[in-house]
């Protein structure tokens, strides 16, 4: 984004300073969701996998496939995410009650 709109900045010393401050953010946000420090633990993971879960069912369903083993393939990787998602629903309730 910066990069279309870098010439509305004048300031060179603001600009060298948004893209190395945006480059630090990126390393480290990277480095993060690489290592997955302790940070991250079995709900957390569970409530993050939900959604990506849920981009597969969408991305499956509106998907225009034509190919009959395909389309199995997609029916068959809705039926099991959505398994996944109620499961993990419930595995969290379970732990958050634990608390």
């Amino acid at each position: 984004m910066w990069f279309f709109m870098r010439k509305m900045y004048n300031d060179k010393k603001k600009n060298i300073a948004i893209l190395a401050g945006s480059f630090i953010l990126f390393v480290s946000a990277l480095g993060l969701v690489r290592t997955q420090a302790p940070i991250i633990g079995d709900v957390l993971w569970m409530k993050a996998m939900i959604p990506h879960h849920s981009i597969a069912i969408l991305t499956s369903e509106r998907a225009d496939i034509k190919d009959p083993e395909v389309k199995k393939l997609a029916d068959d990787i809705i039926k099991a995410q959505k398994k996944e998602i109620e499961e993990m629903k419930a595995m969290i309730k379970r732990l958050e009650n634990e608390k």
